[in-house]
């Protein structure tokens, strides 16, 4: 429907407080601005010429000092073709025989195209279609919908055996981020599965979103270190240390405050966002740990006492009577304080599970983009090149380079000791 008939909406809420600095760069920010560089492409000296008003040839009057002043823009001509002139010679004997050459095809286009391709497409979503726009607007060349389907495939052809070390060092990593989404594949939704660490990206797509595709995945079934994820269900069947988003307990918890009108929820929110606070300063010692985990006791015991008394039945029902929203979250505070209150024990474990949500913020902004895949191939495809994508810059590496790599068979070793 159009926008205009969309009519008044509930205004979504979310954690941020509002502040009193204005919107962009805050006092004493660095900014940043283009600098010169010591070695321009091309020098072009304006020299001085012409007379003086009192009548002295300025062409002979001795230079005193030259302004440095640079320009940065994209050269005119942005596609650069080269000829391999390939000498053939025939020996006496009337053997034949023929220069090497790398370029094994009479026309073709080069590596750094190529990447360039996957890097608009899978980096940067562009369509197909608008990315054959861009290539006849500034390099005046038409190219297929085969060429850039079989680019893609070749990159993901060629990143087979780094996909596997990316899953070797996550099984490998201290602590992992884990979340899943869905998205639209052939005509219904399948799920997109994150696992994540600071260094490394796995993207894994599945028809199913619990058990059966972590299983398939291969990594959490074999996992034995600090997993930290949403209460979804299907990851308390796995046998690894347990860390629960505290910023999906924060939603939940201020929705009790507004909603329900729940008073310790307001508490809880405050000791676990001053909790925070005290390990970003690096404050938590033993003394301030055992007074969090005393306030944290307290809070849920007040909780507890806040929750209606259950009347006598009239009549008695069969089943088990259901249980409120504050009450299943106390339950959640009570049985799992280990789980929630994991960071200010160990300092690898962070506050939240952002890192896993930032990472599949992309798949959702495909998703928006291009609305779905028609095969799982394409998925497959998407995944393992994004994975890729996600690891390298993690890791600090040029991204364009990366994918250059990729497409010479030689991609960057991902591979980094925890």
């Amino acid at each position: 429907k159009p926008p205009s008939s969309d009519g008044l909406k509930r205004v979504i809420k979310n954690n941020r407080e509002s502040t009193e600095r204005k919107p962009g760069g805050q006092p004493d920010h660095p900014g940043h601005n283009l600098k010169m560089v010591a070695q321009a492409d091309t020098v072009i000296r304006l020299k001085v010429e012409g007379y003086c008003s009192c009548g002295e040839d300025l062409s002979q009057t001795p230079l005193s000092a030259i302004q440095r002043r640079q320009i940065f823009d994209i050269p005119v001509k942005l596609f650069e073709v080269t000829e391999y002139e390939v000498e053939t010679k025939k020996c006496k004997c009337g053997k034949v025989h023929q220069a090497p050459c790398e370029v094994t095809n009479q026309v073709q286009y080069g590596s750094r195209f190529k990447s360039l391709m996957i890097y608009l497409n899978q980096y940067q979503f562009l369509p197909f279609d608008r990315l054959q726009e861009f290539c006849k607007d500034c390099f005046g060349i038409s190219i297929s919908d085969g060429f850039l389907e079989q680019n893609n495939k070749n990159c993901y052809e060629n990143l087979a055996q780094t996909e596997a070390i990316i899953k070797a060092a996550l099984l490998n990593s201290s602590v992992i981020h884990n979340d899943e989404t869905g998205i639209r594949c052939q005509g219904k939704t399948q799920w997109i599965h994150d696992t994540s660490s600071l260094e490394h990206t796995l993207y894994s797509i599945h028809e199913k979103r619990g058990i059966e595709a972590m299983n398939e995945i291969g990594i959490l079934n074999q996992y034995q270190g600090i997993a930290v994820h949403d209460r979804w269900a299907s990851y308390d069947q796995y046998d690894f240390t347990h860390s629960l988003c505290n910023a999906h307990l924060l939603r939940d918890l201020k929705f009790l405050k507004e909603e329900m009108k729940c008073g310790w929820a307001g508490k809880m929110i405050a000791l676990l966002v001053k909790a925070n606070d005290y390990k970003k300063e690096e404050l938590l010692n033993e003394m301030l740990i055992e007074d969090i985990e005393n306030q944290y006791i307290s809070i849920i015991q007040e909780g507890l006492a806040e929750l209606p008394k259950e009347a006598v039945p009239k009549e008695t029902k069969r089943g088990r009577k259901a249980k409120s929203k504050s009450e299943l979250l106390l339950n959640v505070f009570l049985m799992r304080s280990q789980d929630v209150l994991l960071f200010i024990y160990n300092p690898e474990v962070p506050f939240d599970n952002n890192l896993a949500e930032r990472d599949l913020r992309m798949i959702k902004l495909k998703q928006k983009i291009s609305g779905c895949f028609r095969s799982v191939n394409g998925a497959e495809v998407f995944c393992r090149i994004r994975s890729y994508i996600s690891t390298v810059r993690k890791q600090g590496h040029t991204v364009l380079e990366a994918i250059q790599l990729a497409i010479n068979k030689k991609p960057v070793i991902v591979w980094s000791e925890q």
